[in-house]
């Protein structure tokens, strides 16, 4: 168990496949887009009203961003320090809605990268959602990117995208995912056999499933021999990658002026999310620091807790100092006196307040 753990208590899969072919919610609330009280037309037919009114929460639910650090601290303190031993794939996942009126009404840019390093993507696509009356689901289409490079970032900056067109990407038949509602959750995944490729005798096809919470977004994923239906690859015996919606804080850290004295002066301003987020950097002193911000999984206080902690070297190395808040406050702070660190709800009105601090103080 980490020394982090220890100090709460006291206080895709398809990795082949993927790579082959605004601000965020808070969480414990459900995010509705404004006037999402929405009127529809009198001659829809009973059940693709309450199909239009469900595309309108997954279209909700999923924008965001989603990160599974948790569970892999869990799959660690139970053995499982590896995908040999069972543990899942680290996945941070970014998914906002796109204005790109050539694919559709509703339309999703998503882009996910794993073991916390944002060059390593094995995910990134463009979903298409409607409302299927002969399913009775919500229909996501899948694009893939011809050139993924190309477009990258479309997340953080979405002008990147705004030239797309459906010649840019490719849309695999049988590969549709079918989202059905499941009391206040939406779950679902591709038809069987339906997602298939390689060569005759070599035919495998893809099993790709998800659901959707108020703060959650988890997925599966495995690829199937077509004759067999024996899994050919798959992370965690098929189990779920389970991501947690995260929150974007903007952070400044200062060091102390002259070191041993109390004055201090803002060296960095960054930003980073609370679900495992993590920023390197060089204390004055020499000494190589890393800071990360978790929202942990309680063990036994029956409460998430907000977490900021500097730890020497990496998160391997020991935990220098760190401070806790509850999960949903929208600041957290650390002053242990040869630094400090300053966390506030990322806004454009939060990082002016943090440009117009005194630097010194």
């Amino acid at each position: 168990m980490s020394i982090i753990t220890h100090a709460l208590i006291a206080s895709g899969l398809l990795l082949a496949a993927g790579a082959a072919a605004q601000e965020t919610p808070a969480p414990r609330e459900l995010y509705r887009p404004p006037n999402a009280v929405t009127v529809l037309p009198a001659e829809k037919s009973e059940d693709l009203r309450f199909l239009d009114l469900d595309l309108m929460y997954v279209m909700a639910l999923w924008q965001g961003d989603f990160d599974n650090r948790e569970q892999l601290q869990f799959d660690s303190d139970v053995g499982k320090r590896d995908m040999a031993s069972g543990a899942h794939l680290r996945v941070h996942s970014a998914v906002r809605k796109v204005d790109l009126p050539k694919f559709g009404k509703n339309v999703l840019y998503v882009e996910e990268y794993k073991n916390n390093d944002p060059t390593s993507i094995f995910r990134q696509r463009i979903y298409v959602l409607a409302a299927d009356k002969e399913e009775k689901a919500i229909r996501v289409t899948m694009h893939f990117f011809k050139d993924r490079k190309k477009w990258l970032g479309a997340h953080v900056n979405p002008d990147v995208i705004k030239n797309l067109t459906p010649n840019d990407t490719t849309a695999l038949a049988g590969c549709d995912v079918f989202l059905r509602r499941d009391l206040n959750a939406f779950q679902g995944g591709m038809k069987t056999k339906t997602c298939v490729f390689g060569e005759e005798g070599k035919k495998r096809y893809s099993d790709y499933q998800v659901r959707l919470e108020t703060d959650k977004y988890w997925f599966r994923d495995r690829i199937m021999d077509f004759t067999t239906d024996q899994p050919l690859e798959q992370v965690a015996d098929f189990g779920w990658h389970q991501l947690e919606r995260a929150r974007m804080f903007a952070c400044m850290i200062d060091f102390p002026k002259v070191p041993g004295k109390p004055a201090m002066t803002t060296d960095k301003y960054i930003v980073m999310h609370d679900q495992g987020g993590t920023y390197f950097f060089d204390h004055p002193d020499g000494r190589k620091m890393v800071l990360t911000l978790r929202n942990n999984w309680s063990y036994g206080m029956f409460r998430e807790t907000l977490v900021a902690v500097i730890q020497e070297g990496d998160e391997r190395g020991p935990t220098l100092t760190y401070g806790w808040a509850d999960p949903g406050s929208d600041w957290i702070g650390v002053n242990p006196s040869w630094m400090r660190v300053q966390c506030d709800l990322d806004s454009a009105k939060t990082r002016k307040e943090q440009q117009d601090l005194r630097s010194d103080s």
